[in-house]
């Protein structure tokens, strides 16, 4: 789904191609999740690394594109590097290059102690964000350090809730998209993991949300929900249209 002339939501999958980059842009892949469930004592299939690179794959195959920024909290963990973090991290950067693609990360708030990985592999790893030909790319959990014409940020985790009549519901992962209080473009990436299904926007108080950039850049009622559903994207409209809808 072409959303204007720069920037491509890759239909059914968690992730943006910015054509004045040539670079795909994920978020929030929270690798090593199932290490620390395993750690705490609950067991679940290790699945979430494939699905990143299987999206990864498809979507440098269609675009061919030559580099993937990964917009912050690339490891699940906040206290440290644990082992299995180190062991994915490692595998994805090597699954990168065995594609030719670069590898970019711009740390986010869970990427504590990422630095260390610098030792082993080299990989860029951006500390605050990325500003380049006018896009200002970051994880998004502090408000931006400078001007841009579009920003492109993940954290928030968004996803849209539709209910049934019957009282269930059918929840979606979602980007956003919109203009800033100020008339620039504002993307928000879903989060790029199977573990992490998002927080529902059209039923959050603006006080409940997570990013700066939501609670005090835009109205996030006036933004679009651009929802993933199998194999295509869907334009769900504005978030002020979708709360409180019953189908």
């Amino acid at each position: 789904m072409q959303i204007n002339e720069s920037i491509e939501l890759l239909e059914g999958m968690p992730i943006a191609y910015i054509k004045p980059l040539d670079s795909l842009i994920i978020s929030d892949t929270h690798l090593g999740y199932e290490g620390q469930m395993s750690a705490v004592g609950t067991l679940i299939p290790s699945r979430n690394l494939q699905f990143i690179e299987n999206i990864i794959r498809n979507a440098a195959m269609s675009t061919g594109a030559d580099r993937v920024i990964v917009t912050g909290d690339l490891k699940n963990d906040f206290s440290d590097l644990k082992y299995y973090e180190r062991k994915e991290i490692g595998e994805l950067i090597e699954f990168c290059k065995s594609i030719s693609i670069k590898l970019l990360l711009i740390k986010g708030n869970h990427d504590n102690y990422l630095d260390r990985i610098k030792n082993s592999y080299d990989v860029e790893i951006i500390k605050d964000y990325l500003l380049e030909k006018g896009f200002y790319i970051a994880h998004g959990d502090e408000l931006p350090k400078c001007e841009a014409d579009t920003y492109i940020i993940g954290h928030e985790h968004p996803s849209i809730i539709i209910y049934r009549f019957t009282g269930s519901g059918e929840k979606m992962k979602a980007f956003l998209y919109g203009d800033t209080n100020n008339g620039k473009k504002l993307l928000v990436l879903p989060a790029c993991s199977i573990f992490a299904p998002g927080s529902n926007i059209n039923e959050e108080k603006k006080e409940e949300l997570l990013s700066p950039f939501l609670k005090e850049m835009c109205d996030v009622n006036e933004l679009n929900a651009i929802c993933i559903s199998e194999g295509e994207n869907l334009n769900f409209g504005k978030i002020k249209d979708l709360r409180d809808i019953i189908v």
